[in-house]
C-alpha cells in the first residue's frame, strides 16, 4: 500500500527529488512510482508536425525503465513506472489519488513557467488540491535524510496537526525539531501566546521522544519567511515542514504568501502538509497527520492544546 508518486520529465530538478525519494522509500518500506506525463499540447505538436506519437511514447518510457531498473537494482526499492498523457497536474493527481499514495515528491524548477508569480501553475495546484503531503525539492545538491526538521508555528488552530507531524518524522527519521517563530509586536517573549505554545508543543514532541529546540525571533524590519529561511539554512536543516490554510471547499488548500515564499526560495526540502477535515480526523489520522502510521497503533499521546 506505500507508495510514493515521482513526477519525471528528465530534467534536474525531477531528478534530484527522485533521489530523494529514495531515502525515504527506503524508511517506510515503499515502492517508488515514477510518472512521466505527455503534455496535451506536446501531443497535438506531435500529430501537426506529422511525428510519431506512438514513437515519443514508447522513448519515454524506455527511458522510464530504464531508471527504474536502475533504482532497484543499486537501491533495492521496488520501483514501478506510469506514462499519462494529458494535463501534467491534472495527471499528477489523479494518479496519486489512484495509488493511494502516501507522498508526492517533485522537483521544483526555476523555469517553471504560468499564471503563478512564484513556484509555477502545476506546482500550486498539485500543491493546493493533492490527498496526500507533498514534498518540494529546488536546490541544486540535497543531503539525503531529515536529521534537522524546521517546524514554523504561529497562533493558528493547526498546531496539533502540525506536530503530529512533525513527531512521526522525528520517531522515523531520528530528526532533531527545530520549532521557530516570529513575534507579532513588542511583547516580551516569555509573556507571549506563541511562546507558551511552542512551550506546551515541545513538551509534548520531548515526551514522545523526539528532541526539540525552540527560537523565538523578535519582530524586526525583516519578513517572517527570511527569518524563518535563514534560520533553516543557519542550523543545517533537512526539510522544512508547512501547512496551508483550508478552503470552504475541502478539495482546496489556500497557498499564502507566507508559503508562497518558503516553497519558491528554500534550498531545503519543503513539506507541505494537509489539513485534516475535523468530521473525517479519525479516519484521516493515518494519511494526513501520520505519515509513517506511529500513532494510529497508539491508544494514547499527549498533544498540545489547539
Amino acid at each position: 500500500m506505500n507508495k510514493i508518486v515521482v513526477p519525471v520529465d528528465f530534467r534536474e530538478q525531477s531528478l534530484l527529488a527522485l533521489n530523494q525519494s529514495i531515502s525515504v522509500a527506503k524508511f517506510i518500506n515503499a515502492e517508488i512510482v515514477l510518472l512521466f506525463v505527455i503534455e496535451s499540447g506536446i501531443v497535438t505538436t506531435l500529430v501537426r508536425s506529422g511525428k510519431s506519437q506512438d514513437k515519443h511514447r514508447n522513448m519515454a518510457m524506455e527511458r522510464l525503465q530504464n531508471i527504474a531498473e536502475k533504482i532497484s537494482k543499486e537501491s533495492e526499492v521496488e520501483t514501478s513506472v506510469v506514462l499519462e498523457t494529458g494535463r501534467v497536474s491534472q495527471k499528477i493527481l489523479e494518479t496519486a489519488s489512484k495509488l493511494n499514495a502516501r507522498f508526492i515528491i517533485m522537483g521544483k524548477n526555476d523555469s517553471d513557467a504560468g499564471l503563478e508569480k512564484y513556484i509555477g501553475t502545476n506546482t500550486t495546484q498539485i500543491i493546493s488540491r493533492s490527498n496526500c503531503p507533498v514534498i518540494t525539492i529546488k536546490g541544486k545538491e540535497q543531503k539525503i535524510g531529515f536529521e534537522d526538521i524546521v517546524l514554523p508555528l504561529d497562533l493558528t488552530k493547526k498546531t496539533r496537526e502540525k506536530v503530529f507531524n512533525a513527531v512521526s518524522f522525528g520517531i522515523h527519521f531520528n530528526s532533531v525539531i527545530w520549532m521557530v517563530s516570529v513575534l507579532t509586536g513588542g511583547i516580551a517573549k516569555r509573556q507571549s501566546r506563541i511562546y507558551a505554545k511552542m512551550k506546551r508543543a515541545q513538551q509534548m514532541i520531548q515526551e514522545n521522544g523526539v528532541p526539540c529546540k525552540i527560537k523565538l525571533f523578535e519582530k524586526s524590519e525583516k519578513p517572517d519567511c527570511d527569518v524563518i529561511l535563514d534560520y533553516a539554512e543557519e542550523i543545517k536543516a533537512d526539510l522544512i515542514m508547512i501547512m496551508p490554510r483550508k478552503e470552504a471547499n475541502f478539495r482546496e488548500y489556500y497557498i499564502g504568501a507566507f508559503a508562497h515564499e518558503i516553497i519558491n526560495r528554500s534550498d531545503i526540502p519543503v513539506l507541505t502538509m494537509i489539513p485534516s477535515d475535523p468530521k473525517k480526523r479519525k479516519r484521516l489520522v493515518k494519511t494526513f497527520m501520520d505519515p509513517f502510521g506511529i500513532f494510529s497503533a497508539k491508544k494514547k499521546m499527549k498533544t498540545p492544546d489547539k
